[in-house]
């Protein structure tokens, strides 16, 4: 057992040591711009996996949508997200702006559908109630 945990340690210490960092691309894209990209990125991809069969119906393609989107390509796309996961700190940066933005965006969300609850409870001409489905005769 101690073998085994020496020679892990030592595997592990190896392969930590000089470890070369992604260059800096020639189109870095800020720390904000990544964040707004990946954002957008993690919306479709929860989209697609809320909704599998209307994503295949449709038959676009998330990576190309967003390089479009934002006048990249999957190059500058892979060489940005290289460069800032070999930083932690911007990594770190990035991910908590992530996050902050997808609770903003569910916040909004929340506040439209209780608006959209609420008017549909006080609205007079709402005449959504349940209606019965005739009964079958014998």
């Amino acid at each position: 057992m101690k073998r085994f945990l020496i020679i892990s340690f030592l595997v592990l210490f190896a392969a930590c040591s000089n470890v070369e960092k992604a260059p800096k691309p020639e189109q870095l894209l800020s720390k904000e711009e990544m964040a707004i990209i990946l954002s957008d990125l993690y919306i479709i991809e929860g989209a697609i996996s809320s909704n599998r069969s209307s994503y295949i119906e449709t038959g676009v393609q998330p990576s190309s949508y967003i390089y479009d989107k934002y006048d990249i390509d999957s190059v500058v796309f892979k060489e940005n997200l290289n460069y800032y996961n070999d930083r932690v700190e911007d990594y770190l940066f990035i991910m908590d702006k992530i996050q902050d933005d997808l609770k903003s965006l569910q916040d909004s969300v929340k506040v439209r559908q209780e608006r959209i609850d609420k008017e549909k409870v006080t609205d007079p001409k709402n005449t959504s109630k349940k209606t019965q489905k005739p009964s079958k005769k014998k």
